[in-house]
């Protein structure tokens, strides 16, 4: 008797342990879509005219790039939640800001949104040699004004994670035509109505000339760093004339360079994605 029952106890908690091992891999495992999973088609809707609005001028309007890179796919690289962080957050030291505009349910129908461009999208191709565009980028004088993981000039953007930022054909009208879309300035993405690397004349009372871009301005006063690096602050009270020079950039073009040296360029400049 004493032996059945002891039989009988093991039996139970067998099976005990037997449903507990079976339900811990379910309270374990999260969908990588449980953020939008609950969502409606009209949610998706509205993510597409959310993204049309707040994402597009960058992206294009079906995420294969622009001024920004191609994110066809980025939901299901990162995942719901890490595409929500980034929509929110945006990325530090990228022109990617966060949009504080949207809330959390708007920024989720985005996310609902992006997913439809589905888990992969191909990305623009690069015609030209990147060993062959490091040399261009080296005889062209680029590392004057651009740095490269802290090696290099200040008063252009850093260029470390370009190739992660910037889609080629970006890159192919920038080094066309510098002032016609710039960059944002990392140090004004809170202040999204300001142009990046806008250059700015200053006339102070006593008769001195500054030009350069516009690192920082308020109410008060205005910050300048000129083509050779320098900063300059004045106080707009001390300033007789302030002119601004839309279109324009202190980025010379460099239509002089052949197709091939431009094609070799730009391979170059996408190849820069920082650590990996």
């Amino acid at each position: 008797m004493i032996a059945i029952r002891s039989l009988w106890i093991a039996a139970l908690i067998s099976m005990l342990w037997g449903l507990g091992a079976s339900r811990l891999p379910a309270a374990q495992s999260t969908p990588q879509d449980s953020l939008t999973a609950k969502l409606t088609p009209a949610d998706i809707e509205e993510g597409k005219a959310l993204f049309a609005a707040q994402c597009s001028s960058c992206h294009g309007v079906d995420g294969s790039g622009g001024m920004g890179p191609n994110i066809r796919g980025s939901a299901q690289r990162r995942g719901d939640q890490g595409l929500f962080s980034v929509i929110r957050n945006g990325i530090p030291g990228t022109g990617m800001p966060g949009i504080s505009s949207l809330n959390d349910k708007r920024a989720t129908q985005v996310v609902a949104f992006v997913r439809t461009f589905g888990a992969s999208g191909a990305e623009e191709a690069v015609k030209g040699d990147a060993a062959k565009g490091k040399a261009v980028y080296a005889a062209s004088g680029c590392a004057g004004c651009h740095s490269i993981a802290g090696e290099g000039g200040v008063s252009g953007p850093e260029l470390t994670r370009l190739g992660n930022a910037r889609a080629p054909r970006y890159l192919h009208d920038m080094l066309m035509n510098p002032g016609a879309k710039p960059p944002a300035d990392p140090a004004l993405a809170e202040r999204a109505g300001f142009t990046g690397y806008l250059i700015t004349n200053v006339v102070t009372k006593d008769g001195q000339k500054v030009t350069g871009v516009r690192v920082n301005e308020d109410s008060f006063t205005l910050q300048l760093r000129d083509a050779a690096g320098k900063y300059y602050s004045f106080d707009k009270s001390d300033l007789k004339k302030v002119e601004t020079e839309p279109g324009k950039s202190l980025m010379p073009s460099y239509t002089n360079l052949s197709a091939t040296e431009l094609d070799d360029l730009i391979a170059y400049l996408t190849s820069l994605k920082g650590a990996q």
